[in-house]
């Protein structure tokens, strides 16, 4: 991939640039909140065409190209604005629904979507089915023009923001656990929905549990085919780990450089945490050019696939990492106070990074299987029918 911008590329930056420049500040305006800051932010994107830069208009979009995305990423990363509020959305399902949503379903909800109207996060994991998400037992039965929806998802980001939820449900118990899953749009505040945040270690309550009690959903919300869930729901899994496998190598450079400035300050810069405070350095410009080959795919048409999952892997050790050297260089200071909150933060929080869109244990499969060619798992139940699977 060639890094030097193009004629062509050199003027869309200039184009983004001055539009950031002169938008920005419009955030002067916009509510105190988080979330209503980042509506905000997200509905000006949209009125400007940046939404969703390689979409059609219509969608807030301008029938760009992934490079034009991607150089307005890059400027956008320069200002001080909202934390994407819409990443689960943009990022993992409005690509789901518009491989796999009907058009009436497209024409209804991917326009509020880009214009930040609707929050939306992704219900897969339960329970009992968080790495082997096709495992899972949350049923759905079809009763008339509706289906009915009974069991309990957990781990589920930003659900007490969101406005709706793609949904996997069991549909048919009588086949191979991957094949009787349904994909479904649930509406979050429908009769029967209960969403009950879960506190983190770090004091955080990022992600829930949620209890569907008889939840009523139509038929027309159904993505895809019926029983054909699966197809559905890769697509989002693919989207998800390339888009976190991008996410957590950037600003890894000024993340070592902030490193190194803490160890300054506290006196500990000796030979070995420099060594240390080098390697995060090298393996975030490894974990840049694993995105980049990334981008490269995509500029030729490409879909996400499994290089997602080695960013994914890079990405989250590098997390973890990254908090061990902060508190090995603070010392007892890492472990007590608020002065260094940041950093603990990212100490205690590291670990989750590897169950999020998949463990490291899954990603290694995907990884093994897909690109190295190795034999997969060997089991006894791939044909079996999910209702006589040992639970």
């Amino acid at each position: 991939m060639d890094f030097t911008d193009s004629e062509e590329e050199a003027l869309w930056r200039d184009e983004c640039r001055a539009w950031l420049a002169e938008n920005v500040p419009r955030l002067d305006d916009a509510p105190d909140d988080p979330v209503g800051r980042a509506k905000a932010w997200q509905a000006i994107k949209f009125d400007g065409g940046f939404a969703k830069i390689e979409w059609e208009p219509e969608f807030g979009g301008r029938r760009g190209t992934t490079m034009q995305q991607i150089v307005f990423n890059q400027e956008q990363a320069r200002h001080k604005v909202p934390p994407d509020l819409f990443v689960i959305g943009l990022g993992f399902i409005a690509p789901t629904l518009r491989a796999h949503g009907t058009d009436a379903q497209r024409e209804r909800y991917l326009n509020k979507l880009l214009r930040g109207e609707e929050v939306w996060c992704q219900m897969f994991s339960e329970p009992g089915a968080g790495s082997d998400v096709a495992s899972l037992a949350t049923s759905a039965v079809l009763d008339g023009d509706e289906w009915v929806l009974n069991g309990q998802k957990v781990w589920t980001s930003q659900a007490h923001l969101a406005d709706f939820g793609e949904v996997l449900c069991r549909t048919d118990p009588t086949v191979p656990k991957h094949q009787g899953i349904t994909a479904f749009i649930l509406d979050l505040r429908a009769p029967g929905v209960t969403i009950r945040p879960l506190r983190q270690i770090t004091g955080n309550a990022d992600f829930n549990e949620i209890f569907l009690d008889d939840v009523r959903v139509p038929a027309t919300s159904v993505i895809g085919d019926v029983n054909n869930g699966w197809h559905v729901a890769v697509t989002t899994l693919m989207n998800e780990r390339s888009s976190l496998g991008s996410s957590g190598s950037s600003g890894g450079e000024s993340m070592a450089l902030r490193l190194a400035k803490l160890a300054r300050d506290r006196g500990t810069l000796d030979a070995l945490t420099r060594q240390r405070i080098a390697d995060i350095w090298i393996r975030t410009e490894i974990g840049r050019y694993l995105g980049m080959r990334t981008l490269t795919a995509a500029l030729r048409g490409g879909r996400p696939g499994p290089e997602g999952s080695v960013g994914k892997l890079a990405s989250t050790k590098l997390a973890v990492d990254t908090g061990v050297l902060a508190v090995d260089i603070l010392g007892a200071a890492g472990v007590a106070g608020d002065e260094f909150k940041r950093w603990q933060t990212r100490f205690v929080g590291g670990p989750g990074w590897r169950l999020g869109g998949g463990t490291d244990e899954v990603n290694r499969n995907i990884v093994a299987e897909r690109v190295l060619g190795l034999p997969s798992e060997p089991s006894n139940y791939e044909l079996v029918p999910w209702r006589d699977l040992p639970r």
